[in-house]
C-alpha cells in the first residue's frame, strides 16, 4: 500500500514511522510511505507555506500554492484525501 504524506514536519513523521508497527511494515515492503516536505515546493526565499486566515482572526492556514505544486509534482495515486479542520471545535467545555 502506498501512502503519500505532505507536511511541513517531515522529520517528525519520518521519526515515528520508522519504528514499531509502521517501521516493520515499511521494512517488510507492506507499506510504501512517502513523506514530502511542502517547503520544497515553495518559490520564495523564506520557503513560506502559511498565510493569514481570510477575514482575519487567530491562527494560520496553509497557502494553497505549495500544497498543489507538491501534489502535482509527485503525482500520487488517486483518490486524494485532504485532511481539514471540519468537525466540532475542541475547546475547554468539551475537554
Amino acid at each position: 500500500m502506498r501512502i503519500d504524506v505532505f507536511t511541513i514536519f517531515p522529520e517528525l513523521l519520518e521519526g515515528f514511522s520508522s519504528v514499531a508497527l509502521l517501521g516493520r511494515a515499511r521494512r517488510d515492503g507492506v507499506l510504501d510511505l512517502r513523506i514530502h516536505d511542502l517547503r520544497d515546493a515553495t518559490t520564495d526565499a523564506r520557503r513560506s507555506v502559511d498565510d493569514a486566515p481570510f477575514g482575519g482572526g487567530a491562527g494560520m492556514v496553509l497557502t494553497p500554492g505549495p500544497l498543489f505544486q507538491a501534489v502535482e509534482t509527485t503525482d500520487p495515486p488517486r483518490p486524494l484525501y485532504l485532511l481539514g479542520p471540519r468537525g466540532r471545535r475542541f475547546d475547554q467545555s468539551v475537554a
